[in-house]
């Protein structure tokens, strides 16, 4: 019995199609019964089980009989910096799978999945593919260089009608279509040597700059603001067609030229389909007096709300107030550096205040902040005495040897520390 996981999604979807085209006894699992937009079109819903990865515990009873797994779970976001999927769910799989007996176990995912990059998408997979490798038992991984689809809907006609993305000329990429891929899959569970972790893209590889030039004729004439769908990682992620043959035993035929002549579809106002568990914006932070400020405008909604959160976390280091309390922002300005974060932008902010019920003030300063683009990292908090503990302890080591050529933190006393001292190993 093939048990896939992530069957609902457009690469798992692809796995089902080709299994039941081979007479693959399988079951599908999806998240559960609001999670089957796709499978409710291929198989019966009566043959769909559900699972939430990322729970442990519901994985047993639908790996019961499964001689083979296929994980294609990704980790898709579900509203402003929440996952659908853990770190750990691809490790929940293997576990399981291995208890229920499994004898092969592959986790599909993808190249350029590591640390850091500067694809936020890659550098969760880094995290889940990670897990995985710390289990025992019978998984391997695969890795697919891109997908057709992505290159069409983030660099060619995205769905929403926006402006496309263009190619970073010194990237590199292998694209192969999903039904391809779903093949490549089935085709290499059957031969997949435990621990490893092979690489397989499509019938050609293309630099950004040659990628460029074949989509150029094919773009549609927009002014719009640049499309909803993220653009394809940037960095070589290329697999030659031979590396793929000995990965696969066969090199696959589609080639992104095909795709392009298609006619273009008609753009529409469609916005990129919200995923299942996607999180409703955040409202005001419950220290947020919900004034209308010019100083808080340039925040939005979202970055606001962390700036409240992460102030007031840090507010425990400097008092050992504990009851409810406001941030008041009606006497303050802002100065100096300014950078984009989450749906805003945010600058060093003075003469902020923080009160409690009675109104009295617990604390008044400035407020300092990092912004880390690489990292996609961002936080805030009272000025005063450096970087706080707390969030030293959160940069990895990328973001902490950038400070030491960073002009604002350069003579931070833990930035100091850190440069003087013999690098750590990465």
């Amino acid at each position: 019995m093939l048990v896939i996981f992530g069957a609902n999604g457009r690469t798992g979807i692809e796995v089902v199609r080709e299994a039941m085209r081979r007479g693959i006894p399988m079951r599908c699992v999806a998240r559960n019964d609001r999670d089957v937009d796709q499978l409710n079109r291929t198989v019966s819903i009566t043959d769909v089980s559900f699972a939430n990865a990322d729970h442990a515990s519901s994985l047993g009873p639908v790996l019961q009989g499964a001689t083979s797994v296929i994980s294609c779970i990704d980790p898709r976001t579900a509203g402003p910096n929440s996952q659908q999927y853990g770190r750990k769910a691809g490790a929940n799989i293997v576990q399981a799978a291995t208890e229920a007996g499994a004898e092969a176990i592959l986790h599909v995912t993808v190249m350029g999945a590591f640390r850091w990059s500067r694809a936020k998408l890659n550098r969760t997979s880094f995290h889940l593919d990670e897990n995985v490798r710390r289990c025992d038992g019978p998984w391997a991984l695969l890795r697919v260089s891109c997908y057709i689809d992505e290159i069409i809907e983030a660099h060619v006609w995205p769905p929403d009608g926006g402006r496309p993305y263009t190619f970073l000329d010194s990237s590199r990429y292998a694209p192969i279509s999903r039904a391809e891929a779903g093949k490549a899959i089935l085709d290499h569970l059957s031969v997949m040597t435990p621990g490893r972790a092979p690489c397989f893209g499509g019938a050609a590889t293309y630099s950004g700059e040659a990628l460029n030039q074949l989509v150029a004729p094919c773009l549609r004439d927009t002014r719009a603001n640049h499309t909803a769908f993220r653009p394809v990682p940037p960095g070589d992620v290329s697999v030659e067609p031979e590396t793929t043959r000995g990965t696969l035993g066969w090199i696959p035929e589609e080639r992104l030229e095909s795709a392009l002549e298609n006619p273009s579809p008609t753009a529409s106002n469609k916005s990129d389909p919200k995923p299942v568990y996607r999180s409703v914006e955040p409202g005001p932070h419950p220290t947020d007096r919900k004034r209308t400020l010019k100083v808080l405008e340039p925040l939005q909604q979202i970055l606001r709300r962390v700036v409240h959160d992460q102030l007031t976390t840090d507010l425990e280091r400097l008092t050992d107030h504990s009851g409810p309390l406001e941030l008041d922002f009606s006497r303050s300005r802002s100065r100096g550096r300014t950078a984009s974060a989450h749906d805003g932008e945010m600058s060093e902010l003075t003469h902020v205040r923080a009160v409690d019920a009675s109104g009295n003030t617990l604390h008044k300063g400035s407020v300092d902040f990092l912004r880390d683009p690489l990292a996609e990292t961002f936080f805030c908090w009272w000025a005063g005495d450096g970087i706080p503990d707390a969030v030293w302890h959160q940069l990895d080591m990328g973001i902490r040897r950038r400070l030491v050529n960073d002009e604002h933190f350069g003579n931070d006393a833990k930035v100091l520390a850190f440069a003087s001292a013999e690098p750590e190993a990465v």
